[in-house]
């Protein structure tokens, strides 16, 4: 299941024994985590309501001692298993090179987990945590899944910012007209990797930008909340170019750079935008139009479409196809430390004068 899933199964009083979250996306594992102790504890909970383990270090046996031990001090035995170990994938036999003794005693080991898993005792709740993908091949897991709610954090991209984002609004009372959305939406898809723990920050600072009154987000609003975003700096750029603002194109190149970004992100950023423009010429000399032409340029929202189409037409495809050969020349001299930043900047000002 994902994390919307999970939410929705804790807010239906469906509550389990077992977790286990792992995934890339460490975000979701943390406000899953959140989630599940604050449906165990409604009214909170203190530091000693909950023990923080290692397990990375934690043998079995130990493990099944703390799951066993009735609690003194808290209704609840309480587990949180961080780096849980026992479901990674490992390479090569886990009992290669064990005695005939110790395999046994390892295996009588496992089947005590296994029967614990079937039979958790009433008052202990294990969240085992994981950064990175479980081996779902591993009798453990396999053993595990019988009884346990399983959540995957799977990283957010683009196009599935959406459902991250919806919950968001929904959490901080706002709403997003139809412009603001496409401009998040898309300097979103400017992002190599999405920093969801970020952006959630950002959302949280424009709450506080906009007050309780204000429900309704706007694009100007939104840009100007999030303008100190480096990735923000480089759609804004890509923004610029596409309405041939020379001055404000190199202004906003040279401010990323300012803010410590390095130079191959924004050479990659600018290859995006100058193939996304290609391409969406080139299917639109082939007669393709609106959803058609999205679904071939892999974008979605209406809204973004329109945009790019007619965008696209301020360039001729000549100078997108010079723009992008100069930029992979670029590309190859910032990663063998032979670029100067000129070199960017003019192929800048070569988009930007072309108006056709």
């Amino acid at each position: 299941m994902n994390f919307g899933e999970l939410k929705t199964r804790l807010k239906k009083g469906d509550i389990s024994q077992l977790y286990l979250l792992s995934g890339e996306e460490t975000y979701y594992i943390q406000k899953a985590e959140e989630a599940i102790l604050n449906t165990l504890f409604p009214q909170g909970h203190n530091v000693e309501d909950v023990q923080i383990v290692d397990g990375s270090s934690l043998s079995m046996l130990d493990f099944i001692a703390m799951v066993e031990t009735v609690p003194f001090f808290s209704p609840k035995n309480v587990m949180i298993v961080r780096d849980a170990f026992m479901f990674k994938a490992k390479k090569g036999d886990d009992n290669a090179g064990d005695d005939n003794a110790s395999a046994k005693k390892a295996a009588a080991t496992e089947k005590r987990l296994y029967n614990l898993f079937a039979n958790m005792p009433d008052f202990s709740i294990v969240i085992f945590e994981l950064r990175g993908k479980a081996d779902g091949r591993k009798k453990i897991y396999k053993e595990f899944s019988k009884h346990a709610h399983i959540m995957e954090a799977d990283p957010v991209k683009a196009y599935n910012i959406d459902e991250w984002l919806q919950g968001k609004l929904q959490e901080i009372h706002k709403t997003m007209d139809r412009e603001a959305h496409a401009y998040f939406v898309r300097a979103v898809s400017m992002m190599e990797n999405i920093p969801l723990g970020f952006l959630d920050k950002e959302m949280e600072k424009l709450s506080l930008f906009m007050g309780p009154e204000q429900k309704l987000i706007n694009r100007d609003t939104l840009v100007h909340v999030f303008s100190d975003m480096p990735e923000i700096y480089g759609f804004a750029m890509n923004d610029a170019i596409s309405n041939h603002d020379i001055k404000k194109a190199l202004y906003l190149f040279n401010k990323q750079q300012e803010q410590g970004v390095y130079i191959v992100p924004i050479i990659g950023q600018l290859v995006h935008f100058v193939r996304q423009m290609w391409q969406a010429k080139t299917m639109l000399n082939k007669g393709l139009r609106d959803r058609a032409l999205g679904q071939a340029i892999g974008v979605s929202h209406p809204y973004i479409i329109k945009k790019i189409i007619r965008e696209c037409q301020g360039f001729s495809e000549e100078t997108l196809k010079k723009a992008f050969l100069q930029l992979a020349e670029c590309d190859l001299g910032a990663k063998t430390g032979r670029l100067d930043n000129a070199e960017v900047e003019s192929v800048i000002i070569t988009l930007c004068n072309n108006d056709q």
